[in-house]
């Protein structure tokens, strides 16, 4: 013992305390003693010092032994205390050792002195470590029990033997319901084999082991869990139970899930915006070559007479044409490229005018239902495009029951929320209105999902299907400012949902316009600006042979060049909206100062970005879509001279 030692000695008779002390100091302590005499004086020091022992004489003048164990107690009851007195009856020895006292040793014997303060400050060492040990075990105890986390101990099979009250919070389980279950009540089923087995080899390896699971509350909900656990050894180095500290990651997950899915969202929306483009260049030139073929195929058989042997084959070349046009216009509606008409309406009405029409087309083992908000909102959209949105989905709907099923169309009012945006990017926050169609057909996995409004794709057998009909609807749904989201599980029947801002103004009837027959024109003059050279060459044609003057040219530089050399009115312009250096528009504003007059048809096989932003694909804009029929552009072009 080479520490120095603080002792406190009680002690009236100098003699004494004198002989105590050397008595100390012979056996080799060092040590530090301070000697009172008084109770005024012992006082002072045991409230003022820090003490390994005090001794104390029993009997004192002014004072006593057993008052002063008694202030020992009371003010450091951890200090041992040992009586060092010439005479201690046996009463006052036991009453000492009640009060506290840790020893006595008689002055006429001091050499039981130095063993005994040996021992009371080894006795007193172990109970301050047992007291740290206790003081820091409940600090251990609290901050388990206070933990954020999930901590379980189990023996070395894996059954709890201890569970924090986080555990109960996380899983549901009590701790009573937890003591003595296996682990494995905690699992889902959602984890692979292969992680428990890596779990246990490394364990058992004496090794931490961390990772994450997915794993079940006792109400059955799945929770993630982010988990270390370790080994516990005793002091022969053998593992006796295992620790499992586990955090319940959830939330975090959920976030990374749907950061993905945006993430996902984002790449398809890229990737169908770049399919968009293109084929929105594949129908610009498809529409320019079927105009031609259209064109003249009808030019044909009006020469060729109706019972010229030619005249059946040429019908078989137009019909071919308008089956290449029909394709080509559903590109258009899928690269939202098309020239809407939109209108204010009400969905409800759209619905119910097609039921009796949808029910014809799904045939008699299939069963329509519609469910119908009463108070629908309207909104603002092209019908004709709504119309074919709903029976392409129908006729989906119906192609996935080849046995027969239902199929449910439901609108509804919806108000897109922050929550719904955030994991569906092209949506916008707002009213909207809800338009679901539902079947109970076979469904689809994710892979077939991810794919479904991409052009050409389908999973029906060669022949049937061209793949274009999800993808008309995704282009409609989208150029009229919709969303549209898919939800199908194999075996479970799928749902469309189409969101479309609504409006407040009132909608408009649905009942179909007259058509009023354009007077016969036939003369004026026509300026022609088109860049493909065969197309200009048919148009040419059909309108000379209704009488018209045609000035022509390939670029709208060439034509403006062309009618600053002219002498005379132009009554029209009829342009290509889509041609180098200068587009149809950018001609238009030009020629509209020469000839303030003069009165604009556009025509085009498809629209870029630029012409949408400026306005031309609204009702406003006199335009001719490719590709058309020779009979349609006279009738296009009377009609607009007429007026």
């Amino acid at each position: 013992m080479n520490q120095l030692i603080h002792i406190l000695h009680l002690e009236d008779d100098p003699v004494d305390a004198e002989l105590v002390h050397v008595k100390i100091e012979a056996a080799g302590l060092i040590c530090q003693i301070t000697h009172v005499q008084t109770r005024d004086e012992f006082d002072a020091a045991l409230r003022q010092g820090e003490h390994d022992i005090i001794l104390a004489d029993f009997r004192l003048p002014m004072y006593d032994g057993m008052s002063a164990l008694r202030l020992a107690q009371e003010v450091c009851p951890d200090i041992p205390f040992i009586f060092v007195s010439g005479t201690m009856g046996e009463d006052a020895v036991i009453e000492g050792f009640t009060e506290g006292a840790t020893d006595y040793v008689l002055k006429q014997s001091l050499t039981r002195l130095v063993p005994s303060i040996r021992r009371a400050l080894h006795e007193a060492g172990i109970r301050h470590e047992r007291k740290r040990v206790k003081e820091e075990l409940h600090k251990l105890s609290r901050a388990v029990e206070q933990s954020a986390n999930t901590i379980i101990i189990t023996n070395i099979e894996g059954y709890i033997e201890y569970a924090n009250p986080k555990f109960t919070e996380t899983s549901g389980y009590s701790l009573a319901e937890a003591l003595e279950q296996h682990t494995s009540i905690l699992k889902s089923g959602l984890t692979s084999p292969e992680v428990y087995q890596q779990l246990w080899e490394t364990i058992n390896a004496g090794k931490e082991w961390r990772g994450e699971f997915q794993n079940k509350k006792k109400n059955g909900e799945i929770y993630w869990e982010s988990a270390s656990i370790s080994p516990i050894k005793n002091t022969d180095g053998v593992i006796t139970h295992f620790l499992a500290v586990k955090e319940d990651i959830t939330a975090r997950k959920q976030a990374e899930e749907a950061h993905a899915k945006l993430e996902e969202q984002l790449r398809q929306s890229q990737k169908m915006e770049s399919i968009g483009r293109l084929a929105s260049g594949v129908a610009h030139d498809f529409n320019n070559l079927l105009t031609v073929i259209l064109g003249y195929s009808d030019l044909l058989q009006i020469k060729v007479g109706i019972k010229h042997p030619w005249v059946e084959d040429l019908e078989q070349i137009r019909r071919a044409g308008e089956r290449a046009a029909t394709l080509t216009r559903q590109l258009l509606a899928f690269s939202r490229q098309q020239a809407l008409a939109p209108v204010i309406l009400d969905l409800n009405r759209l619905v119910i005018n097609l039921q009796k029409m949808l029910e014809r087309l799904i045939g008699e083992d299939i069963t329509l239902s519609t469910t119908t908000h009463p108070a629908l909102w309207p909104i603002t959209a092209d019908p004709g495009q709504i119309e074919q949105v709903v029976m392409n989905l129908v006729v989906n709907a119906r192609d996935a029951m080849p046995t027969g099923g239902k199929i449910t169309i439901e609108t509804n009012n919806v108000y897109l929320d922050d929550n719904y945006v955030q994991t569906h990017i092209e949506a916008t926050i707002g009213p909207c209105v809800m338009l679901a169609v539902s079947d109970t057909g076979y469904g689809m996995d994710s892979a077939i999902q991810a794919r479904i409004f991409e052009p050409f794709f389908t999973t029906k057998e060669q022949g049937k299907g061209t793949g274009l009909g999800l993808s008309t609807v995704y282009g409609i749904i989208k150029q009229s400012g919709g969303d549209i989201t898919v939800y199908s599980e194999p075996g479970q029947g799928t749902t469309f949902k189409i969101y479309l801002p609504a409006t407040e103004t009132t909608a408009i009837s649905l009942s179909t316009p007259q058509t009023q027959m354009a007077s016969h024109h036939s003369t004026g003059v026509i300026l022609l600006v088109e860049d493909d050279d065969s197309l200009r060459d048919l148009v040419r044609k059909t309108l000379q042979t209704e009488g018209y003057t045609i000035l022509e040219a390939g670029s709208g530089a060439k034509a403006l060049s062309l009618v600053k050399q002219f002498q005379g009115e132009i009554d029209l312009l009829l342009t290509d909206v889509v041609m180098p250096l200068m587009n149809g528009r950018e001609l238009a504003e030009q020629l509209s100062v020469l000839y303030p007059k003069a009165k604009i048809l556009f025509m085009s096989g498809y629209t870029n970005d630029t012409v949408v932003r400026h306005g031309l694909l609204t009702t406003e804009i006199e335009f001719l879509a490719k590709p058309f029929a020779p009979n349609t552009l006279i009738t296009r072009v009377n009609t607009l001279l007429d007026k």
